[in-house]
């Protein structure tokens, strides 16, 4: 039985969902994601490739970490019809890690077209 007088203390906490940074291919067609921390059922650390254009073209993203010049992942969506994405690429990254991403289109000879979209971000 309750006491007379007695009262409930409810803390909540607000959350914002942390979007991903997208990079554009400059000529359209598609974009890359970069996730730095989770979010919802995105893993952080995690890029993806977006393709939005029914060009025949597919879209890729390339993760470089520590931005020393050397691929470390790699997101495509080769092989899936316009508009889709692939799937989040990711694992761990120890924070403040400087990277890179690289988003370009790629025809179906496997030759990429200029130009690629940049972006810097940190892990």
């Amino acid at each position: 039985m309750p006491l007379a007088g007695s009262a409930a203390l409810i803390f909540g906490m607000q959350g914002t969902a942390l979007a991903a940074q997208t990079v554009n291919v400059p000529d359209g067609g598609g974009y890359g994601q970069w996730q730095a921390d989770p979010s919802g059922s995105i893993p952080g650390d995690s890029i993806r490739a977006c393709d939005t254009g029914s060009d025949g073209d597919y879209v890729r993203v390339d993760l470089d970490v520590n931005r020393n010049g050397s691929i470390d992942r790699t997101a495509w969506t080769k092989g899936h019809p316009a508009p889709s994405c692939s799937a989040w690429i990711s694992g761990n990254l120890t924070e403040g890690t400087p990277v890179t991403i690289w988003v370009m289109r790629v025809d179906s000879g496997g030759t990429i077209l200029l130009p690629e979209g940049k972006g810097n971000f940190t892990a």
